[in-house]
């Protein structure tokens, strides 16, 4: 257990050790005074080689340790000290690090094998860090579909407790980039794990590479561009990372494209009939303009101010969409630039005449409650007249 003391070191024993190995060791250190209360932090060393090792000058060092999560061995090679007698915590160390097969299926939530290459340095209870990762087969429980995840990181890590700041972490996986930053602490000593605390951004992002990395389906219900903003909080818990991953968000989608079939036939229906043209088939509307603001807790995600626009018609949205199943359940309106009986032909263009009173929009066209309900894989589409003049 190391401890400060007054004693200088240096002084008292004025001594050179040529090489010191210690195999199976265990370092603990002590909290500083305002962690008081808390355990002190263990680290097992599986092996451990110091070389000239004296009390006023640096040592050579290669340590070898298994991270215990994500589970996988660390190597490192680098320089230790000079020992600071008063305050332990202040002991200069640099280094550079592999870290192999990391299993991250030992953090509840995710999959694949990690590995991580970089460098650290300066006093132990701030040390900076640099790096980058690399996971060849990353996925979510929630996705069916691992690929290549790669990052680039800068960190301070306070290695007497293992708090860290992640000062900046590119993301980079399929034709998507996410930037992001933030902390891992441990709040709650008596609670197994770490706070999570993140805040991430996109301008460079594909929908269909984000619905990949989420959900189970063969292929993505979309395509198009992406931006995004997310406040990311994942409480200290022993349980599911996706379960307790709370998140607060705003997102916009461009040049969107539905990759069923069905759905876009209705988009383009939709955009048809919007302009008054439901039977002009070279009418084939392209999505624009999808964006809204949404939380997700405890896998169930709430959507507000969604909101997308074809040629001719207009959505707007709010619901709610649960991760693990799929199920969803929007209400909203719809608003088009045709009058309502513009919308058919023949007899039931006739017909729905005397209702474009009822159904004119503020600015004119049409407007008509809608909902939005099923699964994922199958949506259901349907007009929602009994909740007209209170949708959600």
């Amino acid at each position: 257990m190391i401890k400060g003391t007054d004693t200088n070191l240096a002084d008292k024993y004025p001594i050179v050790i040529d090489e010191i190995d210690a195999d199976d060791a265990l370092l603990v250190l002590l909290r500083k005074p305002a962690d008081a209360g808390k355990p002190p932090n263990e680290f097992a060393i599986h092996r451990l080689v110091m070389n000239s090792f004296s009390f006023d000058h640096p040592a050579a060092f290669h340590a070898l340790l298994t991270n215990p999560k994500p589970q996988g061995e660390i190597h490192c090679d680098g320089q230790f000290g000079p020992w600071r007698a008063d305050q332990p915590s202040e002991t200069p160390v640099s280094a550079n690090y592999t870290f192999k097969d990391a299993d991250l299926g030992t953090l509840k939530g995710l999959r694949g094998i990690l590995s991580s290459a970089g460098k650290f340095g300066g006093p132990l209870d701030y040390l900076n860090v640099e790096g980058v990762t690399d996971t060849p087969d990353f996925a979510l429980r929630t996705s069916g579909h691992p690929m290549v995840l790669h990052t680039e990181f800068t960190a301070i890590v306070d290695g007497t407790n293992g708090n860290t700041v992640l000062t900046n972490v590119t993301a980079k996986f399929l034709h998507t980039t996410l930037v992001t930053h933030g902390e891992v602490v441990d709040i709650y000593p008596k609670v197994k794990g770490r706070t999570i605390v993140l805040d991430a951004v996109s301008t460079d992002a594909r929908v269909e590479d984000l619905l990949l990395l989420a959900v189970k389906s063969d292929q993505p219900i979309m395509t198009g561009s992406a931006r995004l903003k997310i406040k990311i909080l994942i409480p200290e818990r022993d349980e599911d990372l996706i379960d307790r991953m709370q998140l607060d968000g705003q997102f916009g989608l461009g040049e969107v494209h539905f990759t069923n079939s069905g759905v876009q036939g209705k988009i383009d229906s939709l955009s048809r009939r919007g302009q008054g043209q439901p039977k002009n088939l070279n009418i084939m509307a392209e999505m624009s303009d999808l964006k809204g603001n949404f939380k997700m807790t405890n896998s169930a995600v709430i959507f507000s101010d969604l909101a997308f626009g074809v040629e001719g018609a207009s959505v707007a949205l709010a619901g709610t969409y649960n991760i693990n199943n799929g199920q969803m359940d929007f209400k909203g309106k719809l608003r088009l630039d045709a009058k309502l009986s513009q919308t058919m032909t023949g007899w039931k263009s006739m017909m729905l005449k005397p209702f474009d009173h009822f159904f004119k929009g503020k600015d004119g066209g049409t407007e008509i409650p809608i909902k939005i309900t099923g699964t994922r894989e199958h949506p259901s589409f349907g007009s929602d007249f009994h909740d007209k003049d209170n949708p959600k």
